[in-house]
């Protein structure tokens, strides 16, 4: 039977070195890892994934715990994180958070899963998953979390976003979203938003109100669809709406184009996230595009090192990336 060091012996390599270049790890030169993989092929080895978790107690993957991953968003975080973890050696497995509770409520237990961590967003009440591995959580803004975070730039990134409207010669502005949150620990990301575009309103000297300066509607493109056909239907009058996420916006984008209402001239539009599918709205889309590989980069490695020190006492770190304001058609005034 071909074992690792029969490969590393064959490429003039240490088996550590071997078994990184079969892994993909960028530990590596391309030159070695070429060698590394022929000789591997040349002699018939086959890396026996079940016998490595054995012999060193890992799995080489990791867990992304999501509510869903219909959205761009969550795809394109899944992929950030699927390269980044690549960059390690390792790989991801993504599980639905929907499907661990039962149909009594009761979560389910998670200890079975076979990864050595967990990156999660929209989790934090997987508490038996979360409990049971080296975990991290993005888009938490949970006070005293167990847990490091990740967080997107959502205060200082909604800041800006407001402020770009008002610069646009907006002074009647309108949030779009599901409610705007009592001031302590809002916790979710869309909460946190709405807060800070309420405390920025109020900074800038506009008239606000938590009721009439809200257009309250389901946190979903369609939604946001709902949101435009309301600002039309009833007058409502904003001439700025700031929507705390990408595809509410684009929904709103869509309402508004029903309604035959001119975005920027009637009304100018910004979103949060930084999706792709922006760039193809008509009009397209301003934004605040979120730094996702500098978070996936963030989250693995808090993540790795969970997992490489699991004695450690380190108390939970809390990282928050960056973002850039994308001027487009929607806020072109």
């Amino acid at each position: 039977m071909v074992t690792l060091k029969d490969v590393a012996r064959e490429a003039g390599v240490t088996a550590t070195t071997a078994s990184r270049a079969l892994r993909g790890m960028d530990l590596v030169t391309p030159k070695t890892t070429q060698k590394v993989v022929a000789a591997a092929e040349k002699l018939g080895y086959r890396m026996n994934i079940s016998a490595q978790s054995l012999r060193t107690g890992r799995s080489g993957t990791v867990t992304f715990l999501t509510a869903g991953i219909d959205g761009a968003y969550f795809s394109s975080l899944a992929m950030q994180f699927a390269a980044e973890l690549n960059k390690q050696g390792m790989h991801m497995l993504i599980e639905s958070s929907r499907y661990l509770v039962d149909s009594q409520g009761r979560e389910r237990d998670m200890s079975y899963l076979f990864s050595d961590g967990i990156i999660g967003i929209n989790a934090k009440h997987a508490s038996k998953a979360l409990a049971s591995h080296p975990s991290v959580l993005l888009e938490d803004y949970t006070i005293d979390s167990p847990y490091d975070q990740v967080n997107a730039p959502s205060q200082s990134g909604t800041r800006a976003a407001i402020r770009h409207l008002y610069d646009k010669g907006c002074r009647h502005i309108g949030l779009v979203g599901h409610d705007i949150p009592p001031e302590s620990d809002p916790g979710a990301s869309q909460q946190v938003r709405m807060l800070a575009a309420k405390h920025e309103c109020l900074a800038l000297g506009l008239d606000f109100d938590d009721e009439r300066s809200l257009i309250s509607v389901p946190w979903s493109r369609q939604g946001g669809v709902e949101a435009g056909h309301r600002w039309a239907d009833d007058d409502l009058g904003f001439d700025g709406l700031y929507c705390p996420s990408d595809g509410l916006a684009l929904g709103v984008l869509r309402g508004l184009a029903d309604r035959g209402v001119d975005v920027p001239k009637d009304v100018a539009v910004i979103g949060f996230d930084g999706i792709t599918d922006g760039q193809y709205s008509v009009p397209t889309l301003s934004t605040i595009a979120v730094d996702f590989t500098s978070m996936a980069q963030a989250a693995v490695s808090l993540l790795t090192h969970r997992i490489e020190h699991p004695d450690e006492e380190r108390y939970p770190q809390t990282v928050t990336v960056g973002y850039k304001l994308i001027e487009r058609e929607s806020t072109a005034r």
